[in-house]
């Protein structure tokens, strides 16, 4: 056993929760629901006998994270309290009523011939059809929606993501050490797929590069002789002492900034070597920018992630400059739905961690998987039992793609992803995304089912959407009965008021069956064909969850939800040897749900590099003690009351001489050295 460096050390504040929960019935939910419970037993009974399906019944519970801030469920306040999720096709929205009702709805993402932004649309038609009646206030649309009822507003994003994805953020330059600008383009040469032979290189997120004449040395790599010449050294943030080469010339930064300007650069990415223990340069370079006045935004990586690594560090610093406007650009929009009196509404966004950020402090790249977060909270707080500590599946089907992710009693998070292309170095939750929903396009090629990645979207959406869309998997889940149009929302056609057109869905199966590589087969045989291939697509990444960390996956409870997931269960857990099956009530809108449930959280941290021995030492628990004061104050700003706050201390953890660090969280049970000892073992 050799020693181990933890690099970094971690606060993290989560507000406490108290639940209180009284009991109630459900009568109307059980009528809504007898169609599809019958439909999925009667499939159970045919398909897999030994899957149990359980359904949830858990009471309305009072959840409250401070005096002076209130959570979403509980009892009325006579103020209306919103979550939203808006997805790639659907918006869904959870709404506490000013009595304490809840009533959940649906719309289109996007529906440009009725309203342009479906998160106002939700909210306006919510308060137009439950305060209008009771208070006289006009909510017709075309006019900005008053905010004297709204009590809170809490959403789910994927704005980011999708900007992300389709390299649709900011203008943005990238400013890093001379003689490195091409680094983040030849980032660490890993190839995702070694089979494809016609792998191409992502795009960059900067469209310019500018390479600054400084350079600072750690003095533990540099020969006497250098050390001797550079003169005395300076002490880093970790503690390693770094020995200044060379300094800015600022005269010469600024004109290389008018060039960016007058080019139309809109935002700034600064990632300089050694930044995260050595700030001082980029803190210069950033304040002449600041005085320049005319960049939206400018992202310092020493700010952003204060993270060793230069590669992951600087193309999270880029994510940051890139999406950050696209953010700011649609908050505004947002908020321009709204009277002026919005900005005293408590107004939360879930960041990729699973916990709440006010709208000032969401970052893009914080956003990547605001969207899903918010299920992986809503079915960790609604299915998980921890008398039975049985590990949950989360299996998020929703119209563009499927999430899964994994909770036995605490998150699961990674602090290093790539996504589409782009290394983000931030904490985000476990979630693997794959390019399957109810949304993906169906095509016949060359004798192959293939199912998606395209995606027909919200519009004009599958052909039972009634828009002249595309063939998708909704629409074989129609034809094959796993769909009921009557218990589907009526929001189709010209007049928002039509159900799913089945005879349409049909028409196209059929019209897919005179095609030479279809002959033989049926509507329903090509539409059971389909859903085979996205299933087995689902299945993949739930594997690699499960079995390739060493759980064994036959001990888990699929617990399923979107819009989706249900009409997949059964045949997801049969392929994958799973015995349960647990739908939620609020299964359609569990991310909506789960947004209602989640915590605010805080997150500080700062670079070290230390060697562990048997014990935090006397300058990390200080360190430690200043992070937990600063996130702490953090999160009494926004209301939070400090008896309801929770700190949650975290060591970045690696064998000395390796290159992979582990987050280990402190538990009152065990030394981090045991927990870092575990995980290893289980992981490598």
């Amino acid at each position: 056993f050799s020693k181990k460096i933890p690099e970094e050390e971690t606060i993290t504040c989560r507000p406490h929760k108290i639940r209180a929960t009284t009991k109630t019935s459900y009568p109307l939910w059980l009528l809504l629901l007898s169609r599809l419970l019958l439909s999925i037993l009667l499939l159970v009974s045919t398909v897999h006998r030994s899957i149990t399906l359980a359904f949830s019944s858990y009471p309305l519970s009072t959840h409250t994270m401070s005096n002076n801030v209130d959570n979403l469920t509980g009892a009325g306040d006579g103020k209306f309290h919103f979550a939203i999720d808006r997805g790639g096709t659907f918006t869904d929205v959870v709404c506490r009523l000013p009595n304490g009702q809840e009533v959940v709805f649906k719309l289109l993402s996007e529906d440009p011939q009725h309203y342009a932004d479906a998160p106002t649309e939700g909210i306006r038609r919510l308060l137009d059809q439950h305060d209008t009646p009771v208070t006289g206030i006009d909510y017709s649309r075309g006019r900005p929606v008053r905010t004297d009822r709204i009590g809170s507003i809490r959403m789910g994003t994927t704005v980011a993501t999708n900007a992300l994805l389709e390299r649709q953020g900011a203008r943005m330059a990238l400013l890093t050490t001379e003689g490195f600008g091409d680094l983040l383009e030849i980032g660490n040469q890993a190839r995702p797929d070694i089979f494809d032979l016609s792998c191409k290189t992502p795009s960059l997120l900067y469209e310019q590069v500018v390479q600054v004449k400084e350079r600072v040395i750690l003095e533990e790599y540099c020969s006497t002789e250098l050390v001797e010449k550079l003169g005395p050294s300076k002490v880093g943030i970790t503690g390693e002492k770094v020995l200044i080469e060379q300094v800015p010339d600022l005269q010469i930064v600024k004109r290389e900034l008018e060039k960016l300007r007058d080019a139309g650069i809109t935002s700034l990415a600064i990632a300089l070597m050694h930044a995260y223990t050595f700030v001082e340069h980029e803190r210069m370079i950033g304040e002449i920018a600041k005085q320049m006045n005319c960049f939206e935004q400018i992202s310092m990586s020493h700010e952003v992630m204060p993270m060793v690594k230069l590669v992951p560090r600087g193309h999270t610093t880029c994510a940051a400059a890139y999406l950050t406007p696209k953010i700011t650009t649609y908050l505004a929009n947002f908020q321009k739905g709204f009277d002026e009196n919005l900005s005293k509404v408590p107004l939360q966004f879930m960041k990729s961690d699973g916990g709440l950020a006010p709208c000032d402090d969401f970052g893009g790249h914080q956003a990547i998987l605001s969207g899903p977060a918010g299920g992986v909270v809503g079915y960790a707080k609604t299915t998980f039992d921890p008398a039975t500590k049985t590990p949950v599946i989360g299996f998020d089907m929703g119209g563009t793609s499927t999430d899964v992710s994994r909770f036995d009693g605490h998150l699961e998070h990674v602090f290093e992803t790539v996504t589409a292309g782009v290394a983000i170095q931030a904490p985000q939750l476990d979630i693997h995304t794959v390019a399957a929903g109810g949304g993906s396009r169906l095509f016949l090629r060359r004798g192959m089912f293939v199912v998606g990645p395209e995606s027909a979207g919200a519009h004009p959406g599958p052909i039972c959407y009634r828009k002249n869309g595309y063939l998708a998997v909704t629409d074989a889940n129609l034809v094959l009965g796993r769909v009921i149009p009557e218990q589907f929302p009526k929001i189709f056609g010209p007049n928002e008021d039509e159900a799913l057109d089945l005879n349409g869905a049909r028409h196209a199966f059929e019209e897919l069956e005179k095609l030479p590589e279809a002959q033989g087969r049926t509507p329903e045989e090509l539409a059971w064909g389909f859903l085979q291939v996205a299933n087995e697509a689902m299945c993949r990444p739930i594997r690699n969850l499960t079995q390739m960390k060493g759980f064994d996956i036959t001990t888990h409870i699929l617990a399923c939800f979107g819009g989706a997931g249900p009409q997949h269960a059964c045949a997801m857990a049969k392929a994958l040897g799973m015995s349960q099956v647990f739908v939620h009530r609020y299964g359609g809108v569990l991310s909506a749900y789960g947004l209602s449930l989640a915590d605010a959280v805080h997150e500080e941290q700062e670079p070290t590099a230390e060697t562990y021995r048997g014990e935090v030492s006397a300058s990390g628990k200080e360190r430690l003690s200043h992070l937990k004061q600063v996130a702490t104050e953090a999160l009494k700003k926004q209301g939070y009351d400090e008896s309801n706050i929770v700190v949650e201390e975290y060591l970045n953890m690696r064998y000395e001489g390796t290159d992979n660090a582990i987050m280990i969280p402190k538990s009152p049970n065990s030394s981090f050295e045991e927990d870092f000892l575990a995980l290893y073992q289980r992981e490598f």
